[in-house]
């Protein structure tokens, strides 16, 4: 292994420079879609906590279109004023003056009615995965993440119709939720096939990781103003939905005319920085027309290094999906945090996921250009602690009660933030290393069950968990501790950092076939070796 840092000449000239850069201004606009795409996710589930009558008993069945106002005017006297006397609402606590522009406005949902509108998306969720794939491959990216927030910002925007309607018709509420979803779920695909065409391997991790954190400060921001709004202002649900279906549209205004599908359709890129790309991606700019019959599905069956990174993720995915809707739940049953102080807990939990990830981009990066370690062994690496330092929590979760709430929630925190390593160089970002060529459509078809892994896992903790006593929730941990070792230990013993021949663009192939050295002696040109 050479011990000089090695500088890659593109026609006898020096890389362009990361800042500022064409590709550098499409990962922020890629974390600025991601922001919004969580923020229109999870603000229901979080809205949905003053949107919902938790006073008035409900004496029947289901209600499909149960409203109850709360205002200190009448019904008849809603247009008279904009602005309308203060609501109070009278709680175990101090009473809380609530203002805004609005009226206080809730509604009678039974406990079946909140979870199929909060399941509602991830029922549009997996449906989508494939197909966004697919699209983004053929028809190219830019125009797949248009069309997604797009469409979910006006269905979010639509949300707001309860507002005004006598009754609230839960069935339409449904659709929507499950259009927002279907939008959403061709996002993730799109992005990996985003950066197969547009991240040189030596910067893959970096980009990707300034990309995927914007799913944790959109996590966190829309918590912080959903919470905000919710206690201080009238039907601040209403507020919540306005603001992240306009942050949507705002985003739109500024991708159509600074993104492309690839750096050749790029309009305003320098030649310099399109070559440099071009040169180790071997993308030609050419829109690849795809069918089912032409995807190698022989290939990805008997690829080893395809196959882990299919387990790991599907493992990752299923104690992830699951923790992140019940870790509230976990610290408030197990561990006696009072609720006040669980949402700062959570927040600050998702800041240290925001900052691993972005950090271990970097880092992996930077180890791969210094050559202290090959792409593969990177990948290992980064995927390894954030696979097995979740076994760990599971164990000390075990062993956590409300005698040990300080350790429960050092705990919480380490796992959220070991989970972090995943999306920034670990195996979100792996697809667009061994499947280049691929990459959209084999992330979706991984992502469909990693999904649906997820969503069993609620169904699988529904079975077991019968009270919110410890010793049921033991049974969970060790489940989801042996799902996590099992698939950190499958990547860590075949994963791969270097791109499959099969998977490759063919003007890669043909470029790169004479440059083909061992990879542990040539860490820096990993990508650039050609891999049955």
């Amino acid at each position: 292994m050479g011990t000089g840092k090695t500088i890659v000449l593109v026609d006898g000239e020096a890389p362009p420079p990361f800042i500022p850069s064409k590709r550098f201004t499409l990962a922020l606009l890629v974390c600025f879609a991601f922001i919004i795409q969580y923020s229109q996710r999870v603000n229901l589930p979080i809205a949905i906590v003053c949107m919902v009558n938790r006073t008035k008993p409900i004496e029947h069945g289901l209600i499909f279109n149960g409203t109850k106002i709360i205002s200190s005017n009448s019904a008849n006297s809603a247009n008279k004023n904009l602005m309308h006397s203060p609501v109070t609402v009278k709680g175990i606590g101090k009473a809380l003056q609530k203002r805004g522009f609005l009226k206080d406005k809730q509604f009678n949902w039974v406990e079946l009615q909140q979870q199929l509108l909060l399941g509602g998306y991830w029922a549009g969720y997996v449906f989508t995965q494939i197909p966004g794939g697919w699209l983004a491959t053929s028809i190219g990216p830019k125009w797949v993440f248009a069309t997604s927030l797009t469409v979910s910002s006006t269905a979010t925007l639509a949300l707001t119709i309860m507002y005004v309607m006598s009754s609230t018709h839960f069935a339409l509420m449904f659709i929507l939720r499950f259009i927002i979803g279907l939008a959403h779920g061709v996002l993730f695909p799109a992005t990996i096939s985003l950066w197969s065409v547009w991240a040189v391997p030596q910067e893959r991790s970096t980009l990707a990781s300034i990309g995927f954190c914007g799913t944790q400060f959109g996590t966190s921001l829309t918590m912080l103003l959903g919470g905000i709004s919710c206690s201080y202002l009238a039907s601040g649900w209403m507020y919540l939905f306005v603001l992240t279906s306009v942050m949507g549209f705002v985003w739109l205004s500024l991708w159509i005319p600074l993104t492309s599908h690839a750096p050749t359709d790029h309009q305003t890129i320098s030649s310099h920085e399109r070559d440099y790309i071009c040169s180790y991606t071997g993308h030609t700019g050419k829109k690849r027309s795809m069918s089912l019959a032409s995807i190698p599905w022989g290939c990805m069956i008997k690829s080893k290094p395809l196959l882990a990174l299919m387990c790991t993720h599907i493992a990752n995915l299923f104690g992830l999906f699951f923790f992140l809707t019940n870790l509230g739940k976990i610290l408030t049953e197990l561990h006696r945090v009072p609720t006040q102080y669980t949402g700062y807990i959570l927040s600050f939990g998702f800041f240290l996921t925001l900052c691993t990830s972005l950090t271990s981009g970097i880092i992996a990066d930077k180890l791969v250009r210094s050559e202290i370690m090959t792409l593969t062994t990177a990948r290992r690496l980064f995927n390894s602690i954030t696979s097995f330092v979740p076994v760990l929590c599971m164990i000390s979760l075990y062993f956590c009660n409300e005698s040990r709430q300080i350790l429960g929630v050092i705990t919480v925190l380490i796992f959220l933030a070991a989970s972090g390593l995943g999306y920034g160089s670990g195996f979100s970002v792996n697809f667009a290393d061994i499947v280049p060529a691929y990459s959209g459509i084999i992330f979706g078809i991984a992502n469909t069950f990693a999904s649906i892994a997820g969503l069993t896992g609620n169904l699988v903790a529904g079975f077991l968990v019968k009270k919110p006593i410890l010793e049921e929730w033991r049974k969970l941990f060790i489940i989801f501790g042996t799902v996590y070792f099992i698939g950190g230990l499958i990547f860590l013993l075949f994963g791969s950092g270097v791109p499959r021949k099969w998977a490759r663009f063919q003007s890669a192939v043909a470029q790169e076939e004479k440059k083909i050295n061992d990879e542990e002696m040539t860490p820096m040109n990993e990508n650039n070796q050609v891999k049955a």
